[in-house]
């Protein structure tokens, strides 16, 4: 039984067209041109309870994006995803009752240290 699931997952986002030279500037005032950019494009993957998952790519390939709908922060623009039985952006809170993640830069965290012990030197700290 999967209790990861996308289907078909797709994140498009519209991003402002920014022209060069004073002519153009003034233009942009009035009418704005965007270009689509494909941040996920047709994933698919399904992960089974138990089963522990590396996610890696280069920068740019949709990792983050590709997480943030898995817990609900973005929606997809089309596809589907289940975690757990629940539509993450659908039902945010519930799913993160039972969903964690920590983003990060690779500097924050310390690689030789099992996660619990990151996360107690972390509070001690504080």
């Amino acid at each position: 039984m999967s209790i990861i699931e996308a289907k078909n997952l797709n994140k498009e986002f519209k991003v402002f067209k920014r022209n060069t030279g004073f002519v153009n500037t003034v233009k942009q005032l009035f009418k704005r041109e965007y270009t689509i950019k494909k941040a996920v494009e047709d994933i698919s993957f399904s992960i089974d309870k138990g089963e522990l998952v590396g996610y890696i790519g280069p920068n740019g390939a949709g990792k983050s994006t590709t997480i943030k709908m898995l817990t609900g922060i973005l929606h997809p623009t089309s596809g589907e995803v289940i975690v757990n039985g629940i539509v993450p952006h659908n039902n945010r809170k519930q799913n993160a009752m039972n969903i964690g993640v920590v983003f990060g830069q690779r500097s924050q965290l310390y690689w030789d240290l099992p996660m619990l012990d990151a996360y107690q030197l972390y509070k001690k700290n504080v």
